[in-house]
């Protein structure tokens, strides 16, 4: 203790610079910004008065222009911190602009209900301010109530009006279990927020803004494991849709974040062939997938992945066989409890009832194992359609109610980026993950769409239907990464470099910098159309 008390906090001279340079260019934001604000409103929005949605806005093209330039070398080098403030940047907007209600992306609701009884886990209570949020929400889905000025102004008074924390009525304790500890960073910032004594319209902005926080972070460690892919990995975590989840109130950020976070790990481990895994690293792989299918146990067969590691990477046998053990007990947990669910009717259930009045989960199991046939047809049917160019754009760009229930202008442009990320992104380190790994993730990928969909199929869909209803676009996230990773070769990328030289001239700073800025862009546009232009 007496080395750390006398011990000065020394601050590296070039870090200095760099926090230095980073305070100016985000005074000289903050300071433009208004201008600009006030500029375009009198071009483009009769001379409207100030708005903060519009600001803030403007502020974050500034500060992410600013930072490219003057940061070339991070954004070169460090991807991850590149990526980190992209998605705080960006993300801050989405949570930020985006109406302080429910009914804007998939199921918030529900998404905010479980979070808010968390966050009363100390003194449980819930008031009239919190329950208006559950019972509102198709307003403003369905009628986009809550996006003009006048009707938000209305409803955040009602809504502070009706937060008396002395009036709570008494609730339940909800503890933090296996499942919903998806939703600990939201209620978190739900509790602050009280803390604080926000008005609870902030307060719920609060929530959702420590749901993108927690994202951001672990995107952050998960591409710091990789030497070669980052920039692929960015990408993926900056997806339009993605980026919109997780500055919402959801559990998909929780499990996108966690599985990139262990395929990043695996990947990594398999481009330094030469280094030793150490326990530690492989019992965090195994977590990051463990945890990360918590919400939804039927991503639990990625995984196997990790059983791809060659035994090279061990540092002694002792070790592998207990890694091999941790690994079988963990995965069989996670199986029993995703077999009660599709067999034992008391086990959590898995029929929904919006699916209508025809829905019944275990008459639609009898009817897949006594017409596998059928089923198999309808099953692959349904995955060339869901997994086709075509849908591309939905499954990249498609925000829910925030759009209309459309894909964003500039969808296309986001497919063709992650496409040329994809075949583009590639260095030595790759040539240590062999063809073995690719296939497993290409198998175990395949097999977790079949699950997913079956699921919908027994959960949502009408027995012996041949479609698949609900099946959702962003269930494909978590499997975005191992599958477009494994794509690809640099042995084709490098002869592409040998014969076109114009390749090799292209400084990576400057192809970083392009391709985050085009993600940053379509996601900005988005918020903009989608909800500035509303108020």
């Amino acid at each position: 203790m007496k080395w750390i008390t006398n011990r000065k906090l020394q601050i590296p001279q070039y870090i200095s610079k760099d926090l230095k340079k980073l305070a100016v260019i985000l005074l000289a934001a903050a300071v433009l910004s208004f201008g600009l604000e006030r500029l375009i409103a009198v071009i483009f929005y009769g001379n409207d008065a100030f708005f903060l949605g519009r600001y803030l806005g403007v502020f974050v093209v500034l500060e992410l222009a600013a930072l490219f330039v003057c940061f070339r070398e991070i954004v070169a080098k460090k991807v991850e911190i590149a990526v980190l403030v992209i998605i705080l940047s960006v993300g801050t907007l989405y949570a930020a602009a985006l109406p302080s209600s429910c009914g804007v992306s998939w199921d918030d609701e529900w998404h905010y209900y479980y979070p808010m009884l968390l966050s009363h886990i100390l003194k449980p209570g819930i008031t009239e301010a919190e329950m208006y949020y559950m019972n509102n929400f198709p307003q403003t889905a369905l009628e986009r109530k809550n996006y003009d000025r006048e009707s938000q102004q209305e409803t955040y008074q009602e809504i502070d009006g009706l937060y008396q924390p002395e009036k709570a009525a008494l609730a339940d304790r909800t503890w933090p279990r296996y499942r919903n500890l998806c939703y600990l960073p939201a209620a978190f910032g739900l509790w602050l927020g009280r803390l604080l004594h926000l008005p609870y319209h902030m307060t719920f902005m609060l929530g959702r803004w420590f749901n993108l926080l927690f994202y951001a972070v672990l995107v952050y460690l998960a591409i710091r494991k990789l030497k070669s892919g980052k920039l692929l990995a960015a990408v993926i975590a900056l997806i339009p849709f993605t980026l919109f989840m997780a500055a919402s109130y959801s559990y998909d950020p929780w499990i996108t974040a966690w599985f990139l976070y262990g395929f990043c790990c695996f990947f990594g481990e398999l481009q330094r062939p030469e280094k030793k895994m150490t326990t530690m690293e492989s019992l965090c792989m195994i977590f990051a997938f463990f945890i990360g299918a918590g919400p939804k146990l039927l991503y639990i067969p990625l995984l196997l992945v990790t059983l791809f590691l060659p035994k090279e990477k061990y540092a002694n046998p002792r070790q592998r066989k207990i890694i091999l053990v941790v690994l079988a007990l963990v995965f069989v947990v996670a199986c029993v409890k995703l077999l009660l669910l599709f067999t034992v009717p008391d086990a959590g259930g898995i029929q929904d009832t919006r699916g209508g009045e025809n829905i019944d989960a275990f008459g639609q199991i009898s009817y897949i194992f006594s017409h596998p046939w059928e089923y198999t047809k309808t099953l692959l049917g349904f995955l060339a359609d869901y997994v086709s160019l075509k849908s591309a754009v939905h499954y990249f760009s498609y925000l829910h109610y925030f759009t209309n229930l459309e894909p964003t202008v500039f969808s296309s442009l986001m497919v063709v980026t992650l496409a040329v990320v994809t075949f583009t992104d590639k260095s030595e380190c790759d040539l240590g993950v062999k063809m073995l790994p690719r296939i497993a993730c290409y198998v175990l990928s395949f097999g977790v769409l079949c699950l997913v969909a079956t699921s919908m199929y027994v959960a949502f869909t009408d027995v012996g239907s041949d479609t698949i209803k609900g099946c959702q676009y962003r269930y494909i996230a978590p499997i975005y990464f191992p599958v477009l990773y494994s794509l690809g070769s640099f042995r084709i990328v490098n002869w592409v470099r040998q014969k076109c030289k114009i390749v090799n001239r292209i400084k990576r700073e400057y192809y970083n910098g392009i391709v985050l800025a085009i993600c940053a862009f379509v996601s900005i546009h988005a918020v903009w159309v989608y909800a500035i232009n509303q108020y």
